[in-house]
């Protein structure tokens, strides 16, 4: 079935052909009048709730503010002649279409190996500390969010649409949902750059990537094991990035862990709680 338009424009760009849909957007590749130069549409269907429609164009204007090479850059955010809402950002893909990391996986045999594993984990984990830096966050990154460009360059689009988008512009979260999607994030990163270096998956009983990779640093094993850790993993992005075997002073990140509170908390209380009856025993 053919994905060629007809004769559609949205400003000085025309349509060229649908490229799926992502974030309940349908995605078009556009030519640009005015530069010659393919470009990538994102159109919402016509939103008749004002209140929503305000807070998703809002959304899309504070996710605009963030710059960096690994972050799909959002161009422009407008309306259409029929009210829709259209996103404009660069063109990532080739001849035949967008890239993503999970169809680039499918084409690798499910991995890509220690050497470019390794270069995809800096592109996610850098355009990460950047968002967190002006506070956005996303929450689980899905691989079918990453766009993979003609050298290989990893790009997240539309970060942090999801958990922006469904709250009103000027409610930030709160301090324990904050940690929660900065978890949630940084462990759907290592789970999948396990994938990525040893293409299996990431289970409880995952084989450690030094046995499946020969000759791979052992710290390896260390970082996986703390980052898909289900309760702690690591504190925060900058703490994945420098415990990262490439760098050489990473033996002090693998072993330096922080309390966190709120599970000390829940301990002791569990602790009491089941020292309780024993202890009003005694007291009879």
């Amino acid at each position: 079935m053919s994905t060629a338009l007809r004769q559609e424009h949205f400003g000085p760009y025309k349509l060229v052909r649908t490229l799926g849909n992502a974030h309940g957007a349908t995605r078009y590749a556009v030519l640009c009048s005015r530069t010659d130069t393919n470009y990538m549409l994102y159109r919402f269907e016509h939103i008749t709730n004002v209140k929503e429609r305000r807070a998703l164009f809002n959304a899309l204007l504070k996710m605009s503010t963030l710059k960096h090479a690994h972050l799909l850059n959002i161009e422009s955010v407008s309306y259409d002649d029929n009210g829709r809402l259209c996103v404009v950002t660069p063109y990532t893909g080739n001849h035949d279409g967008l890239v993503t990391l999970d169809q680039l996986l499918n084409i690798r045999d499910g991995k890509l190996g220690e050497v470019e594993s390794t270069r995809a984990l800096g592109h996610l984990l850098d355009a990460i500390k950047c968002a967190h830096k002006h506070e956005i966050y996303n929450g689980q990154i899905n691989p079918d969010d990453i766009l993979v460009d003609r050298y290989g360059c990893l790009q997240i689009q539309l970060y942090g649409f999801e958990t922006i988008a469904h709250r009103s512009i000027n409610q930030n979260p709160t301090q324990s949902e904050r940690a929660m999607l900065i978890t949630d994030e940084i462990r759907s990163v290592v789970d999948l750059a396990y994938t990525m270096m040893t293409g299996l998956k990431a289970t409880d009983d995952r084989i450690a990537p030094s046995r499946v990779i020969k000759k791979l640093d052992k710290n390896w094993d260390t970082w996986f094991d703390i980052g898909l850790d289900p309760i702690d993993g690591f504190d925060s992005v900058e703490h994945a990035i420098n415990a990262l075997p490439t760098n050489p002073n990473c033996a002090q990140w693998l072993t330096t862990k922080s309390p966190r509170m709120p599970q000390v908390h829940i301990g002791s209380m569990l602790r009491r709680f089941r020292t309780s009856p024993s202890t009003s025993r005694t007291q009879r």
